[in-house]
């Protein structure tokens, strides 16, 4: 299929991210869509496993969630082990006061991409793949335009560019300077060694016997193991008999560089290393990696643009300022913001970025004047609704970065002796074992960590 000459809206990446915003502006009767993508169906990565209660609720508002729902394992609660014991730390079933879906759904993000790719056919909306895009500009016809340059050397030109092309967004119109931490740490993914995360799916043998209706993290010191069984047959070369497990742990910079799509021998020594059996101290057969499905490396941090909402300039005033005739860039999802998995908050916001993004482009598509020569007045009139937006956004990611950050240092507390205030010996993650296991003894409080991971009290 070739491209359109022009669009209303062209979303550059089709994950669940930009699936979801096509099908939100679908549903406001807005037809002139396009979304393209540079990677084949189902070539995208496969890293999200769960889809919270607020997400599900914009889901529904759509007319997605029970598509969804259909390939997904309900959740009902998250343990958290250590050789300490196991302690629920999350119940979702309190959530039913407040939500219809009070649980989390687990499903791999390849089946959501899947799932949302067939529904967004059915009703006829235009994604077109593979598609790079190379550059925008200000369209030379009129500069309230933008032309979206491709590999091809086609072009398409849009009234709105929409980037939902992750972290290295080809669209985003920042600076390097303006896709910084919030609290100013470190985030060059190749300097940032510190946080290195392993993550895959694959079969085992000698599983540990832990309810399929629960996540479950193993908390050693200084680290943390996921080991979540998938539901259905997420990969059609794995039998259907055979449970797939997603696993993910961070790997020690003394460890050496993961690779790019780490092998089931390296997988091996990852169990053997930080696995369940070792780091809780199981009286149990070694826990075998029979088969990798897929797998990835990538080092966590997080990042936020300072806007998430830009007009390309086309210029430059007197003083070096850019002007703001150029047409609107708006970002989303990890193009916007990104953070560690801790949580599973990344596709979660992204998608109801998305959802959210539906109205105020609609009221922007309406009141957005074509005359070239618009004054900086009525750029600010018409821009009203997705500067609105683009601040709501952007403090909803803040909110969720803080909260991520704070449970992955909650989480990777050291073992060992420190002292208070020089006088008083004490360990760190004992503290926090003995802690959590007092405080989650309380359906108040894992009904109260529920509610923070669900994203209902920040949707």
């Amino acid at each position: 299929m070739s491209l359109p000459q022009s669009v209303d809206v062209l979303i550059v990446g089709a994950g669940p991210t930009g699936l979801c915003l096509a099908l939100a502006l679908h549903k406001h009767n807005c037809n002139t869509v396009l979304a393209v993508d540079c990677a084949e169906q189902g070539g995208n990565t496969s890293r999200a496993i769960a889809i919270h209660a607020a997400t599900l609720e914009a889901l529904d508002s759509i007319g997605c969630a029970q598509d969804i729902m259909q390939e997904a394992r309900k959740i009902s609660g998250q343990n958290m082990h250590s050789k300490r014991g196991t302690v629920e730390t999350a119940t979702f079933g309190p959530l039913a006061r407040y939500s219809k879906f009070p649980f989390v759904a687990s499903i791999p993000q390849h089946v959501t991409e899947r799932v949302l790719g067939e529904v967004v056919q059915d009703r006829g909306i235009r994604v077109l793949r593979p598609y790079r895009v190379t550059c925008v500009r200000p369209s030379a016809e009129n500069p309230n335009l933008t032309d979206v340059i491709f590999e091809d050397g086609q072009s398409v030109q849009a009234r709105v560019v929409v980037g939902a092309d992750g972290s290295h967004s080809t669209v985003s119109p920042r600076e390097r300077s303006d896709w910084a931490d919030p609290d100013g740490e470190p985030n060059d993914e190749q300097e940032n060694m510190a946080m290195q995360l392993v993550i895959a799916d694959v079969t085992l043998e000698n599983a540990p016997d832990w309810p399929l209706g629960k996540m479950n993290l193993a908390v050693s010191t200084d680290n943390i193991f996921l080991l979540a069984a998938l539901p259905g047959q997420p990969y059609s070369q794995i039998p259907a008999d055979q449970l797939v497990y997603r696993v993910a742990t961070n790997v020690p910079p003394s460890f050496g560089v993961p690779p790019h799509a780490p092998d089931t021998d390296y997988l091996q020594k990852v169990f053997d290393a930080w696995g369940p059996k070792v780091t809780l101290g199981l009286d149990s057969p070694r826990i075998i990696v029979k088969q990798t499905a897929w797998s990835s490396r990538y080092r966590t941090r997080s990042s936020i643009a300072d806007t998430f909402f830009a007009r390309l300039p086309t210029g430059t005033n007197p003083d070096g300022t850019p002007l703001r005739q150029g047409g609107p860039i708006v970002l989303v999802g990890d193009a916007a913001h990104i953070h560690p998995p801790i949580g599973g908050q990344g596709m979660n916001l992204g998608i109801r970025d998305a959802i959210k993004l539906a109205p105020a482009l609609i009221e922007f598509l309406r009141t957005a004047p074509a005359n070239p020569t618009a004054t900086h007045a009525q750029q600010d009139l018409v821009d009203a609704p997705l500067q609105q937006w683009a601040e709501e956004r952007h403090g909803r990611a803040l909110s969720v970065i803080r909260f991520v950050k704070g449970m992955e240092e909650l989480m990777t507390l050291p073992s060992g002796r420190r002292w208070f205030l020089g006088i008083a010996p004490y360990n760190p993650a004992w503290v926090r074992d003995v802690f959590m296991g007092f405080m989650c003894r309380f359906t108040w409080w894992r009904a109260r960590t529920a509610w923070r991971v669900s994203g209902l009290g920040n949707p």
